[in-house]
């Protein structure tokens, strides 16, 4: 009896699929065992991180004809593709409200993977009959496409929940922070939106191969765009485990503010009163100042703190003290006392800790930049 001699193939794809993988892998462990703040959203994103690990050792698998020296291999279950929109979701959701528990009727969400693992099994069933790979069988041929459909579907779906989570959040910053920039998750808005991107590219492609090529391009034709998931997971995986977690601390300690209603006498008469303190005390300095600080400061509830400014003032926190800011500039600005000092530096007098935000936040009230403000003809500053 002679042994069969393991010999493989090994091309530039498969290189970087062993590459993907190795570093996929790795990110997997960090994201799921090491203990930080967001571990438990972490952990959403280790397995979504690990789903397309074992879906490029699926690809890398077939191109390297592992079929030859093993071949019942393709039985094993290394595809869950319909899980991967749930998993980023729950991810984005358990890192934006940490407060939000999984509950069992959240199961639902991955359902639709077991209708993918059914269709496996009768690959498999196929595949006993046939001799053949589970990817060569009639079965394969004819469900693959829906359930690639399928999980096109699901990912694009779950990317727009997502990105709506994180509007939300970005909302409930404004409405207790005053210093909204650093606490944006823009890294996170950046890459939900090149994952949309990339599935909507694949879906583009997709259609083209059905539609023209009756799904007859084959598996290489779609190297590429495996290459730019694992890509940008891995990219995800890095971004969530370096980023600093400074965030939630803060979220998790406010409630939410309540609704706002019509303006009554009494409320008005707050507003007024913390029109006053404001000026008096200069609260909007502390480039930090959150509205559980301030409410703490003028000895409030948070939630009656965002009531007087909500219905008296008709702006969230972030628009409220950035208003005094912007205020303090522009009276700094004419004041010849200081004219020694630059822009930037009386805008981190008056509060700001940022030039891209000090400069957006000016134009946005003011209609003008600091600089074209500064420089403007005298004249003008009497409407």
């Amino acid at each position: 009896m002679t042994l069969m001699k393991w010999h493989f193939g090994i091309n530039i794809y498969d290189l970087l699929f062993l590459a993907t993988i190795s570093t996929g892998l790795t990110f997997t462990v960090l994201l799921f065992f090491v203990k930080r703040l967001n571990q438990k959203a972490n952990r959403f994103l280790g397995l979504a991180l690990l789903i397309i690990v074992l879906w490029m050792m699926w690809v890398l698998s077939i191109d390297v004809h592992l079929a030859r020296y093993l071949p019942r291999w393709s039985w094993v279950p290394l595809q869950f593709s319909l899980s991967i929109g749930p998993l980023i979701y729950f991810y984005v959701r358990k890192l934006l409200t940490p407060e939000r528990k999984f509950k069992p009727v959240d199961w639902l969400h991955f359902f639709p993977l077991l209708i993918e693992q059914g269709v496996l099994i009768v690959e498999i069933l196929e595949s006993r009959k046939t001799g053949h790979s589970t990817y060569d069988t009639r079965a394969f041929i004819q469900l693959n496409p829906i359930i690639q459909a399928l999980a096109l579907l699901s990912v694009l779906t779950y990317l727009f929940l997502s990105l709506r989570l994180r509007r939300r959040f970005r909302q409930k910053l404004s409405d207790q922070l005053s210093d909204v920039a650093r606490y944006q998750y823009s890294w996170l808005q950046r890459l939900l939106m090149g994952f949309s991107i990339l599935w909507l590219f694949w879906a583009a492609f997709t259609t083209v191969d059905l539609a023209y090529y009756q799904y007859g391009l084959g598996i290489e034709s779609y190297y590429p765009l495996y290459l730019l998931l694992a890509t940008m997971i891995v990219w995800l995986g890095v971004e969530a485990f370096l980023r600093p977690e400074f965030v939630l601390i803060e979220l998790s300690l406010l409630k939410p503010p309540v609704e706002p209603g019509p303006p009554s006498p009494d409320l008005l008469r707050s507003t007024d009163w913390l029109e006053g303190q404001m000026q008096q005390n200069l609260f909007y300095l502390n480039a930090g100042l959150t509205l559980r600080g301030l409410a703490e400061e003028l000895d409030l509830h948070p939630n009656e703190l965002s009531r007087i400014i909500n219905c008296g003032t008709g702006k969230n926190f972030n628009d409220y003290i950035n208003t005094y800011r912007v205020e303090d500039v522009k009276r700094k600005i004419t004041d010849p006392a200081y004219d020694h000092i630059t822009l930037l530096g009386i805008a981190f007098d008056c509060g700001f800790n940022s030039k891209t935000t000090f400069n957006r936040t000016f134009k946005a009230l003011v209609g003008q930049s600091p600089a074209e403000y500064k420089t403007r003809p005298k004249t003008a500053t009497i409407l």
